[in-house]
């Protein structure tokens, strides 16, 4: 049984300890004023009012606001998530997926156009800038001395609690980042009642992995991290994806860097699991119900899940994470449907039709001739020819479901044993919101990015391809061999195993293959797919925000 410390626990009754209230909408990074924190009582307990105040912090990384009211006004509470906030900007419209209910906002981000006045856009960058205001806020409410840390101990704690809000805080801004380039750059220095100066993308990244060094430095060999928070791997599992984007973000490649970092990672979780490598034996056992023993901090000596969102049926639970990569994919069928899909396949409680893949993804997976079977383990919950689905992608709506693209299926509501069986009469019950965890990066993605930077000249390409086995291998597919293993190959290999966990966008531009040289049914509204205008390597900043702090909007918006 999932067993969540004392932080999590509080997600629920904790409305905004914080200053930043329980509903933002033109959040442009305007500095919280800890002066506002319900702080008369803190003296009297620091430790559990300091908990309490963390709770909140991490709260808008997993759900979408205290006490079931959403911090984003305007959008969609569920989709206003961490989790399909990034989902949405990074797999709406790539290859991998689509979202098929066609409102005025989501019909045009489906194809990747995306006006500055989209929603979709001010919903999702207000999430990410809220975090960003919620981590400063906590490190401000500290350094201000409101909880009145008067042992050791407390101030111990503290010290711990800032450096994971600076890690939580620089897991927000990759996102930033990456997808809206020069954006609002505010730690908790930034003075209160301004406004965040926006800067240039190069410089938000030098700022943002320059702390993320710090923290990492000041961690020095300590490594353990209970359940559900962030710590040193967190820090640097991130540094490994901003050392990865280098050149994109800021004009500079930083392989060799990459590299070195993720054999850290690696070298530190190697010892258990498949062959030794850290990583599940099972993939399907990352994705079920009691994925919690996989996390950092989990039971298992296996702890591939490097950064977990936690959920728990009872006490923390959302309508994104895992709830939403099970039941935005499934459906169940009418009387005299083509298809089939049951939610008791997935031990759902629910089923909603919203997503489907689009066919040049589910090409790159090795199949027999009429797309039924794969020998490719990943595709184990999968929907496909045998069910009656079709490949294609005639109509993007819920309306043609079952014909218009099969589904990638991978989290499901099973328990999962050591072998990765599924174990029936331990699961849990079919509830419509589910406990399983939320993995948000993965020992297996360190693991190929490492191979990607060596093969960029990072170092050794033995390596490269020792790594890359571990996960074909794992995957039940045939081992490569040196002459294997080329760029576009690892490229095919990293969307077959990272497929739908919000990276694919930034590895398609990391490729130089999301304006053109590659296409998609639908891309850029056109049904064999066309090639996207320059500028769609980043989204525009939501105009309202642009107007409201008199930013500059980016180039083409």
């Amino acid at each position: 049984m999932k067993t969540l410390n004392k932080i999590f626990l509080s997600l629920g009754v904790v409305a905004a300890t914080l200053s930043l209230g329980s509903c933002v909408g033109d959040l442009d990074l305007l500095p919280t004023d800890p002066n506002t924190t319900t702080s008369a009582n803190f003296a009297e307990n620091p430790e559990k009012y300091m908990d309490e105040t963390m709770a909140g912090v991490y709260q808008q990384y997993t759900v979408h606001g205290a006490n079931n009211n959403a911090s984003v006004s305007g959008f969609d509470g569920g989709m206003s998530t961490f989790q399909r906030s990034a989902f949405i900007l990074e797999e709406l419209n790539s290859d991998e997926a689509t979202w098929l209910p066609n409102d005025a906002d989501y019909g045009t981000f489906q194809y990747g156009i995306v006006p500055a006045n989209n929603r979709v856009i001010l919903g999702t960058y207000s999430r990410f800038t809220i975090c960003v205001s919620m981590c400063n806020s906590f490190i401000q409410t500290v350094k201000a001395g409101y909880f009145n840390l008067t042992t050791d101990a407390l101030r111990a704690k503290a010290d711990e609690y800032m450096r994971q809000c600076r890690v939580l805080r620089a897991g927000a801004y990759f996102y930033l980042i990456d997808c809206f380039g020069n954006v609002p750059y505010a730690d908790e220095n930034v003075l209160m009642g301004s406004i965040a100066p926006q800067l240039k993308r190069a410089e938000v990244y030098e700022k943002v992995v320059a702390d993320l060094e710090a923290v990492s430095a000041e961690y020095g060999n300590n490594t353990t991290v209970e359940y559900g928070q962030v710590g040193k791997d967190v820090a640097d599992a991130l540094l490994v994806k901003f050392y990865l984007n280098a050149e994109v973000y800021s004009g500079k490649a930083e392989w060799s860097k990459c590299a070195a970092k993720a054999e850290e990672i690696i070298a530190r979780h190697k010892g258990a699991g498949f062959q030794n490598s850290g990583l599940c034996v099972d993939y399907s056992q990352l994705f079920g119900a009691n994925n919690e023993q996989y996390c950092g901090g989990g039971s298992s000596p296996i702890n591939e899940i490097i950064w977990c969102i936690p959920q728990h049926a009872t006490y923390c639970t959302s309508w994104a994470n895992s709830t939403f990569m099970i039941d935005a994919w499934i459906g169940e069928p009418k009387d005299g449907s083509a298809w089939e899909c049951r939610k008791s396949w997935y031990n759902a409680g629910d089923a909603w039709k919203c997503l489907t893949a689009r066919r040049q993804f589910v090409e790159k997976f090795d199949w027999n001739d009429n797309f039924s079977v794969s020998p490719d383990k990943r595709t184990r919950f999968w929907c496909t020819a045998a069910n009656g689905f079709d490949i294609n992608n005639d109509v993007l709506d819920q309306d043609h479901f079952g014909s218009n693209g099969f589904l990638a299926v991978k989290y499901t509501n099973w328990n999962f044993d050591a072998n990765g069986e599924i174990d029936r009469d331990n699961s849990p019950a079919a509830t419509t919101q589910v406990g399983g965890d939320y993995a948000v990066i993965r020992l297996a993605e360190i693991y190929l990015s490492a191979a990607e930077a060596i093969l960029n000249g990072g170092g050794d390409k033995g390596k490269a391809l020792e790594y890359v086995n571990y996960i074909r291998e794992r995957a039940g597919l045939q081992a490569w061999g040196a002459g294997d293993l080329t760029a576009v190959a690892l490229q095919d290999e990293r969307c077959r195993e990272l497929y739908t966990e919000s990276v694919r966008r930034s590895d398609l531009i990391r490729y130089g293959k999301w304006i053109s040289g590659y296409t998609w049914n639908w891309k850029n509204n056109v049904k064999g797919g066309a090639d996207f205008n320059s500028n769609f390597t980043l989204y525009p900043l939501p105009s309202s925000t642009v107007e409201l702090a008199h930013y500059e909007q980016n180039t083409g918006y």
